[in-house]
């Protein structure tokens, strides 16, 4: 059970739903997002001009990142900052913060969203460091928000959702079709876990159908992406579906 802090507003314990800390699944999420767009600028200054495709590549993989993140906040704009300002209403000012991250982050992804395009048919400098540009500032606005994020909204969030809520934000999201084929965006989900907590999160978050599909299959579809998108890294395996 969740321990209810005294400054969050939150409803006392006698009326409040039955929590658990569910806020670390999100923060598995935020790894993701941290690696993703912390490489995205070097990816896009590593390919050379006129290396049309290559940028392809490149470029399809950040529509897909910008599109995964879009629908990340969106679906936290939906299910957590009006039930944090009406059952905590002392983070108002934190709410306010969140939802104000959200909206330069999103114009942000925007901007660098349509250079993307441009660029995955040219391959020229000039749109390169243009967008390189972009995603270094979604980078430094992303970094800034999901430290404010975790340190402010979380806490309150595990104290106030109950379990039954946070089920049905599992649901929701489930139901958007990844923008990224499932099987590359697991991968480098497990790319962003700590290597010794990889195979267990794999055994433990999986369900079995996925694991085995992965093993046959998936492995070999994400390591073929990233060898196009990193030509010079090794794709980094998890042991348990070796």
């Amino acid at each position: 059970m969740t321990t209810r802090l005294p400054s969050t507003g939150a409803p006392e314990p006698a009326t409040a739903p039955a929590t658990t800390c569910r806020s670390d699944e999100v923060v598995v999420i935020h790894r993701l997002f941290r690696r993703l767009f912390a490489e995205a600028p070097a990816l896009v200054r590593d390919v050379a001009p006129g290396d049309v495709a290559r940028a392809g590549h490149v470029a399809k993989h950040l529509h897909g990142i910008i599109a995964l993140l879009h629908v990340h906040h969106r679906t936290e704009d939906d299910y957590f900052w009006d039930r944090m300002t009406e059952r905590a209403p002392a983070c108002g000012l934190h709410v306010a913060l969140m939802r104000r991250q959200h909206g330069a982050v999103s114009d942000r992804l925007d901007l660098a969203d349509e250079p993307a395009t441009s660029w995955a048919g040219e391959a020229d400098a000039a749109t390169a460091e243009r967008l390189a540009a972009e995603l270094d500032e979604v980078d430094r606005l992303l970094v800034e928000h999901l430290a404010d994020e975790e340190r402010d909204a979380f806490p309150v969030l595990d104290a106030i959702l109950s379990d039954a809520e946070w089920d049905d934000i599992h649901k929701h999201a489930k139901r958007h079709k990844p923008p990224l084929p499932i099987f590359v965006l697991l991968g480098l989900m497990m790319e962003s876990i700590p290597q010794s907590e990889r195979d267990a999160w794999f055994e433990k978050e999986l369900p079995a159908p996925i694991r085995v599909a992965y093993r046959l299959a998936g492995r070999r579809q994400y390591e073929r992406a990233i060898r196009r998108l990193r030509p010079q890294a090794t794709p980094i395996a998890v042991a348990a579906t070796a």
